[in-house]
């Protein structure tokens, strides 16, 4: 057994477990309750904020799937010979798994400490198939302060030579956290509740390749959520956009939908050349249930797309470039919202901080690998969140920047742990997560 830490399934699963349930992970932390919080970002000082996070490499869900991981973006695309060359005879043994353990400690703006254990098993499902990327099966925990746990497990499978995808994944939890406002006073006022979130998630996903590179399927959403008020919070007002009757209630949601992918990556964990174009669209029917109001039917439809291309400058160096974008329709509770801080798109802003029904984003990134263990990455990009189409004028933009070192924890692949100090809009944050950020 060897024992490394990542994998793309490993950080959808981190990323499932410490944000999915709010699909906005807590913004800021503070010691006051029973009342409106003040932004940090006002003190002149403008402290930094550090967090470790798992970000996703897709649009806001992913990044713009309410509850889609990173590990959920399928991958695929001309993998490199080091995945062929355990097995290239006929009937040759199946290839040996590996154990992938990380127990990984955080501290951030919302939670003072905790621990996101991860055990994960990486195969593949037939040694002799020479095309697929491998198979992973992970089983994932958190706990932390403010009574935060979760615990959740899951999976994805690439069988028959990568013409099926098989994802699957669910948890169950709970956390407790800050939430700001809706748009974009919401985000620059700073103003926020602390609320409880918990509940269930199931996320089910078949992708068949059609043709050449492109895949289509099915998915299939399930949640059982509650979101309410702090038991130390009383008499607070909600910040502006938050529908009320959305705290104190639980949302049972159901939702059916499909994804379409071109991927000519030429590698799963660190690509150097080809792209990832990819489109999410799920349809949520929901039930809201509360012990003061009448039941309520809602439904709501979420659309993402996004786009990452890699271009090989060198043998060491890369240019990765990405655009996303995420649009919400009909009636959703606020956590289905799109918004920035929970993936990496952008980097310098907090959880949630920025969130409405329509978000764009673009970013570059240049790496360069300084040896076999280290390497540094240099970034930036800008993105907006809006209300309505016209609501997109360009006077809201949120820029956003920074640099970062890798440390490659991997001695078959190349997985990065990575550490990046970025600045936006309100401030200085680090992040440490693992894998690219997209």
């Amino acid at each position: 057994m060897s024992l490394s830490i990542g994998s793309r399934t490993v950080r959808g699963m981190v990323l499932f477990l410490l944000m999915g349930w709010a699909r906005s992970v807590p913004a800021q932390a503070s010691g006051q309750s029973g009342g409106t919080h003040t932004d940090p970002a006002s003190n002149p000082q403008r402290p930094s904020i550090v967090r470790i996070g798992v970000p996703q490499p897709a649009p806001q869900q992913f990044p713009n799937s309410p509850v889609l991981p990173a590990g959920m973006d399928s991958a695929g695309g001309d993998y490199p010979s080091k995945y062929q060359e355990e097995s290239t005879k006929p009937g040759a043994p199946p290839r040996h798994g590996e154990f992938v353990v990380a127990p990984i400690p955080f501290s951030n703006e919302a939670f003072s400490f905790g621990l996101a254990p991860v055990v994960e098993y990486i195969f593949h499902v037939d040694g002799r198939d020479q095309t697929s990327p491998p198979s992973s099966i992970v089983l994932a925990g958190m706990v932390a302060t403010r009574s935060t746990w979760a615990l959740g497990g899951g999976g994805s499978l690439y069988l028959k030579h990568d013409r099926f995808r098989i994802n699957a994944f669910g948890g169950h939890g709970t956390v407790g956290y800050d939430i700001f406002g809706v748009g974009n006073s919401g985000g620059n006022q700073g103003l926020t509740i602390p609320i409880r979130q918990g509940g269930d998630l199931v996320l089910l996903e078949l992708l068949v390749r059609v043709k050449g590179k492109f895949y289509l399927g099915p998915r299939f959403n399930y949640r059982r959520l509650s979101a309410t008020l702090d038991s130390s919070a009383t008499n607070v007002t909600p910040p502006a956009g938050l529908d009320p009757d959305d705290l104190g209630a639980e949302f049972t949601t159901h939702a059916f939908g499909f994804k379409v992918l071109h991927d000519t990556r030429s590698d799963l964990f660190y690509p150097t050349k080809g792209h990832k174009l990819q489109f999410v669209a799920d349809f949520f029917d929901a039930t809201r249930s509360s012990a003061i109001l009448p039941d309520k039917d809602l439904s709501y439809q979420n659309y993402q797309t996004s786009y990452n291309h890699y271009l090989s400058l060198s043998p060491s160096q890369v240019l990765a470039l990405r655009g996303m974008f995420c649009a919400v329709d009909g009636n959703p509770p606020f956590y289905e919202l799109c918004q920035f801080g929970s993936s990496s798109d952008l980097r310098g802003y907090q959880p949630g901080r920025y969130r409405d029904r329509l978000m764009f984003a673009t970013q570059a990134e240049y790496r360069k690998m300084l040896s076999r263990r280290w390497g540094f990455v240099l970034f930036g990009g800008i993105g907006e969140v809006a209300h309505t189409w016209d609501s997109f004028t360009g006077d809201d933009l949120l820029p956003a920047g920074g640099t970062g070192i890798r440390f490659n924890l991997s001695k078959k692949e190349r997985i990065n742990l990575r550490a990046d100090i970025a600045y936006g809009k309100t401030g200085w944050s680090w992040n440490f997560s693992l894998g690219e950020a997209f």
